[in-house]
């Protein structure tokens, strides 16, 4: 989470050159604070609404702002059609189910 510039805006470090967004926009699935190893669910207002090159913006409910994204927080985004996110980078690393990064794969797709 980079920025909460307004009310019910957050600004995402991730955007069109890192997600797909070809059938539906990135969808929030988890989150975590520095420090914190073990990711929370989201609220299911959580959207994202837009994208840029490089940012995401979320949106929530008004009813949710005991729950809003906080500056320095992790947020997993979810997508919803891989190729298109697989063609984009020439790696991807292999996250356990704990979110450890234990190895890298070559992507060649």
């Amino acid at each position: 989470m980079q920025s909460r510039p307004e009310p019910g805006l957050a600004i995402v470090a991730a955007g069109r050159r890192d997600v797909s967004f070809d059938i539906e926009m990135p969808i929030p699935f988890a989150r975590a604070a520095r420090g914190v190893t073990t990711p929370a669910g989201v609220p299911a207002s959580w959207k994202v609404t837009a994208l840029n090159d490089q940012h995401a913006y979320l949106r929530w409910d008004a009813a949710d702002e005991a729950l809003a994204p906080v500056v320095g927080e992790r947020v997993g985004l979810g997508i919803s059609h891989p190729c298109t996110t697989f063609d984009k980078w020439h790696w991807m690393p292999v996250v356990e189910n704990d979110y450890r990064i234990t190895d890298a794969v070559t992507m060649c797709f």
